[in-house]
């Protein structure tokens, strides 16, 4: 029989990733503000400069959505994940094709581009 039966496993130590700091033209979106939000998020495809933007559906009016951007890591304080970072949608026509595709999914939606 193996020795291994019976015996404590060793520590593992996981890396840890995420970033400890907010780039510039990043938002973060707090974990207690992400909680007001369904936790299945629409991703609306748009290929400047990545592939999807997340917007989260409100669990309080289901017209009202956060456009949050291009998920670029989590925002850590130690190993605790504090929110998510996002690139902002800062152009204008950028917001218009975003609009339009989300008005494809819900017709009486209105959305918000800050936190």
């Amino acid at each position: 029989m193996s020795a291994v039966y019976g015996e404590k496993p060793p520590n593992r130590s996981f890396a840890v990733g995420g970033l400890t700091s907010i780039p510039s033209g990043a938002q973060m979106i707090p974990a207690e503000v992400k909680a007001e939000y369904d936790p299945f998020p629409l991703h609306v495809y748009h290929p400047n400069p990545h592939d999807a933007v997340t917007l989260l559906k409100s669990k309080k009016n289901q017209h009202e959505w956060l456009v949050c951007g291009w998920y670029i890591d989590t925002y850590r304080v130690g190993r605790t994940v504090k929110g998510l970072l996002y690139r902002k949608v800062m152009e204008q026509g950028d917001r218009d094709a975003i609009l339009a595709e989300l008005k494809k999914h819900d017709k009486e939606a209105t959305a918000k581009f800050e936190v």
